[in-house]
């Protein structure tokens, strides 16, 4: 059994990141990843079984990164305007505090052919309390009444849009675009 070069792993990661950030998720290869970490494209394989494994395993541990405590702060309160709230402040704040992670998941989402089904599954399960909060929303008679991927993408667009722009930009993004997109976005899901 080879054991685990925690330094080389970190090196893989942080080329995967690195090159995603620079040329795109398309054309990555095991190859380029391999010259940006400085090891041998045949060392990728003793942690990875292939590309969809190397990509999938990074989307996965991105998300429960970001992800992380957002299930005890939607727990701090009933009330959904301020789950929506807190959902919009956690992930405007996951950007800044973990940008390679959140431009890496942002990458996958746009190409989610890159990552197999049961990756796919895995994220779905880690953040279940955006699900509770919609279904909540549903239950009440004050909110946009629609289905999950319509309702999120009023709910969840316009931070997702500001984050990306941020991204592009190479800016942080500010408390006042934070606050702004809370307000519309309530608007927009309230009845």
């Amino acid at each position: 059994m080879t054991k685990i070069d925690q330094s080389k792993l970190d090196a893989l990661q942080q080329s995967v990141y690195d090159l995603v950030r620079s040329e795109g998720i398309v054309n990555l290869s095991m190859g380029k990843v391999a010259k940006a970490a400085g090891i041998s494209p045949r060392t990728i394989y003793i942690y990875y079984d292939d590309k969809a494994d190397l990509l999938g395993q990074l989307y996965l541990q991105a998300q429960q990164r970001i992800d992380s405590g957002l299930m005890t702060e939607l727990g701090n309160t009933t009330d959904l305007l301020q789950q929506l709230a807190i959902m919009i402040r956690h992930y405007a704040k996951a950007y800044t505090q973990m940008p390679n992670e959140t431009v890496y998941t942002k990458a996958i989402e746009q190409n989610p052919q890159l990552v197999s089904a049961v990756v796919k599954k895995h994220v779905g399960e880690i953040a279940p309390p955006v699900q509770e909060m919609y279904e909540n929303m549903q239950a009440d008679n004050h909110f946009l009444h629609a289905p999950f991927q319509t309702f999120m993408a009023i709910a969840a667009g316009p931070m997702s849009m500001m984050i990306q722009d941020a991204i592009n930009e190479k800016r942080a993004i500010k408390e006042q675009e934070i606050n702004d997109i809370i307000a519309a976005t309530s608007m927009a899901i309230t009845v």
